[in-house]
């Protein structure tokens, strides 16, 4: 069961819609998205929107010119990144500008199973023993300062570049004091002394911003370069799953159409081996098929290759490791989906059917997807879920939050717990003492405020629509609305008491709802479809019909009583035609 709320913005939208020369449902999206002025909605549509200063970022100056200074003077500069896109994409971006530039460069990427998140003593002595002269660090960092401050010991210039909350402490009367290390700049906007405007740029953001303004430093307009820059930030900021709103939107829109002209080998070769190559693509395919590929790397051999992957010039070697990574994500997803599987008959089952907060443990699962796992059981049933695995040194974990739950401030309370943690709202990684396990659970219990109905998932609708205001024209308006993400989702509409004139079941499975629907009032018909949506359709049906009544139904393949629905409108392309189509996200018996 799902809670259906209707967003309430309080515009005027007819005007508005009058002014944008749209339709009044897409004004209603504008208007739920914070688009108030004709030329936020004219850059909403349309692009242009101009980023922010990037020099307001703290220490970003400072940064610049100490990474200037030592491809100036040759030191050995090491870009010390992670093993998700993100840090894959960060690391890339600095690597190559830097290299561009004629420094002494090489890159850095622990290794999720030894090395596990982030800078770490050991990587530090080592790097330190290959006389390592400058320590950059991009996507961690921030958390580091025990690491930090080894680095520093050692004589290294440390520049830290991040996007993750800092930690944290308390004082007497409440407020918050970021704790950072002492490294000689700190680039996150995310700590409280920071002016920039905009804090939910992902590393890769943060990292292109830093590289456009060191080539500028050095002179160097290479535009070709600067396009595949922003192409890498793209990917990331879409499989980050960071704001799709103001520069991450513009930069994801941009980095689309770069994607699809890309110069690049190792993404070339990706799109090829991943079958994408005569596909009109979208941020769908950079977060669910390019992405996954690029993160099966680091959580199943080392993130290093998908670096090397994108910083090669050698067509063969680009072919062999891109043809790997997609051979990996593979093994990845049916490790996934066994993992899973056991996880959510662990959190029904037995002690965890009443926990408002799954802490579950498995030491079976490979501790590189047990943070896809935790998504996996959160996405079921829409619990904050901490998916916990052994690693080399006791046991490490993933979470995952829903809408409410800030999982990073409640670990935060149990910090004591763990060995190391870090992470934001809606994610985190932590690693801690098996023995503290079992304390953990009863804690983020014992202190969770979330109610029976804050444990529904929501379905957020923009505007309830007649079927009369559905037409291609509306559509095409809502789709030039992507790239849809976090804060930017995909607008979901309502429509009550439509009528169900036929149903049947396609796909090569038979489980894709197909349905052909009517409003009574208006008269008009539109088609619609759920890919997942057999089974739920069919307990809807025997919950209020007798067997009888259901046999007929489904003999007949029409519903007799009117239903309520909730949808995304889509345009469906058949033989060159456009027609619209519903997309069914949720539907219910009428009042």
């Amino acid at each position: 069961m799902k809670r259906w709320l209707l967003k309430r913005n309080y515009q005027n939208l007819s005007k508005m819609a009058q002014v944008l020369g749209v339709r009044e449902a897409t004004a209603c999206v504008l208007a739920n998205r914070g688009i108030h002025s004709s030329l936020q909605a004219q850059q909403f549509l349309q692009g242009g929107f101009l980023p922010g200063n990037a020099s307001l970022m703290k220490d970003f100056e400072k940064g610049i010119q100490l990474i200037a200074q030592a491809i100036r003077e040759q030191k050995k500069i090491v870009v010390y990144g992670d093993y998700d896109v993100d840090g894959v994409m960060s690391s890339t971006i600095l690597y190559r500008t830097i290299r561009l530039l004629g420094g002494n460069v090489t890159t850095y990427v622990p290794h999720r199973q030894k090395e596990g998140y982030g800078l770490n003593e050991k990587a530090v002595e080592t790097l330190a023993q290959e006389h390592t002269e400058v320590l950059f660090t991009c996507d961690n960092g921030i958390a580091a300062a025990r690491e930090v401050a080894l680095a520093k010991e050692k004589g290294m210039t440390v520049v830290v570049l991040d996007h993750h909350e800092p930690p944290f402490e308390e004082g007497a009367g409440g407020e918050k004091r970021d704790i950072l290390p002492e490294a000689d700049a700190v680039i996150d906007p995310k700590q409280k002394h920071c002016a920039y405007p905009f804090s939910s740029l992902c590393a890769a953001g943060i990292a292109y911003r830093f590289a456009v303004a060191l080539l500028e430093t050095f002179g160097e307009m290479d535009q070709k370069e600067r396009k595949q820059l922003m192409t890498f930030a793209a990917i990331a900021t879409v499989c980050d799953i960071v704001d799709l709103l103001g520069e991450n939107r513009e930069m994801v829109r941009c980095g689309i159409h770069l994607l699809e002209q890309t110069e690049n080998l190792g993404l070339q070769m990706l799109i090829e081996e991943t079958g994408l190559a005569e596909k009109k693509l979208t941020e769908y395919h950079m977060g669910f098929i390019i992405g996954p590929c690029i993160n099966a790397t680091g959580r199943l051999e080392s993130a290093a290759a998908a670096v090397e992957l994108f910083c090669t010039e050698d067509p063969q070697k680009a072919r062999a490791d891109a043809k790997e990574l997609v051979e990996l994500n593979a093994e990845r997803k049916q490790m996934t989906a066994q993992a899973a599987e056991r996880a959510i008959l662990q959190a029904e089952e037995g002690i965890y059917a009443e926990d408002r907060v799954l802490v579950l443990y498995d030491p079976e699962i490979h501790e590189s997807i047990a943070g896809i796992v935790a998504g996996r059981v959160k996405d079921r049933l829409y619990r904050p879920t901490l998916m916990i695995t052994n690693a080399e040194d006791g046991a490490k974990g993933s979470a995952r939050s829903i809408e409410g739950y800030d999982i990073f401030q409640e670990l935060s309370k149990c910090k004591d717990l763990f060995t190391r943690f870090g992470g934001h709202a809606m994610a985190a990684g932590f690693s801690l003492p098996v023995e503290n396990i079992g304390p953990l659970r009863e804690r983020l219990n014992a202190a969770c405020t979330l109610t029976k109905l804050e444990l529904m998932p929501v379905l957020r609708i923009e505007k309830e629509l007649s079927f009369s205001e559905i037409d291609l024209k509306l559509a095409m308006e809502l789709k030039a609305l992507a790239p849809f993400g976090k804060g930017n989702p995909v607008p979901l509409f309502g429509s009550k008491n439509i009528l169900v004139e036929r149903f049947d079941f396609i796909g090569a499975s038979g489980d894709i709802l197909r349905m052909t629907l009517r409003e009574e009032q208006s008269g008009t018909f539109l088609s619609a479809i759920r890919f997942d949506g057999k089974e739920d359709f069919l307990l809807r049906l025997k919950e209020l019909y007798s067997p009888e009544n259901y046999d007929k139904i489904m003999m007949s393949g029409k519903v007799p009583m009117p239903m309520d629905f909730v949808y995304s409108i889509d345009v469906n392309t058949y033989n060159g035609r456009n027609s619209v189509q519903l997309m069914l996200k949720d539907f219910r018996w009428s009042k």
